[in-house]
């Protein structure tokens, strides 16, 4: 995150805070060599990474990635006969860690999907794991086997921004995240829930840095022998959402 007026940012596509550079991770310093003859003129090297642009003005840059060990915690549960949590008490995380970044989802006018498509599952390799044609597609890094990496949502006019995912470890982490965001005077922008397409457990707060963050848990993961799903019309966004008939009348609850 950084000041909209820092000279060392790329140009905005549209007004207000928002996503100024998507940079991606590769593997290995050979990988950078690989995308740069993809990319042909449209790459740039810059020092130890590479930069471009996708077809509706996002800029991207290519790293070669720092990755630290994600600390994984599993919480253990009870179910019918099953006791994996005995004479234990469960406290609250307080700050649930990041994971990681999961994906990004970015808004694109319909007209350029075609075009956008063609350049992410072209010279960057994605695969569509979702091909949803009156929503947009769920695409799916070529080193990953995460549901999606990297969301085209179709907007009648207009890019930007749409929503930055943040891998949490449960369904406890990801409310209590949002509930700290929403402690620090952030938004709330739809109410939890569990998506049908990648099956995450969801909740969504307005971000600081423009669009929306989602914290995120359980998401599906899809190897590569995994064929493309296309849907006609949106399937639905939920499995399930939180909802609500408003404050108990009898006043009894708390």
């Amino acid at each position: 995150m950084r000041p909209a007026d820092d000279p060392a940012l790329p140009p905005a596509v549209e007004p207000g805070p928002t996503l100024r550079e998507l940079v991606w991770g590769v593997e290995r310093a050979a990988d950078l060599a690989i995308l740069a003859d993809r990319l042909g003129p449209a790459a740039r090297r810059e020092g130890e990474g590479l930069h471009s642009r996708d077809p509706t003005g996002l800029a991207l840059g290519f790293r070669v990635m720092a990755r630290e060990a994600a600390p994984v915690r599993l919480r253990q549960r009870n179910q019918g006969d099953h006791r994996g949590r005995v004479n234990e008490r469960l406290s609250a995380y307080g700050s649930p860690p990041a994971l990681r970044i999961v994906h990004c989802a970015y808004n694109i006018p319909r007209a350029a999907n075609e075009a956008a498509l063609a350049f992410w599952c072209g010279p960057l390799g994605f695969k569509p794991v979702d091909k949803v044609l009156d929503t947009g597609t769920f695409l799916q890094a070529e080193g990953d086997v995460e549901h999606h990496n990297f969301f085209l949502c179709f907007r009648p006019d207009r890019a930007g921004i749409n929503h930055i995912a943040v891998e949490l470890w449960d369904f406890d982490a990801v409310m209590e995240a949002g509930n700290r965001m929403i402690e620090a005077g952030w938004k709330e922008s739809r109410r939890p829930g569990r998506h049908r397409l990648g099956s995450n457990v969801y909740r969504f707060v307005h971000a600081p840095c423009g669009g929306r963050l989602e914290f995120v848990a359980d998401m599906d993961r899809m190897d590569k022998d995994w064929q493309t799903r296309v849907w006609e019309k949106n399937p639905g966004h939920n499995i399930w959402m939180i909802r609500s008939s408003g404050p108990d009348p009898a006043g009894t609850g708390d």
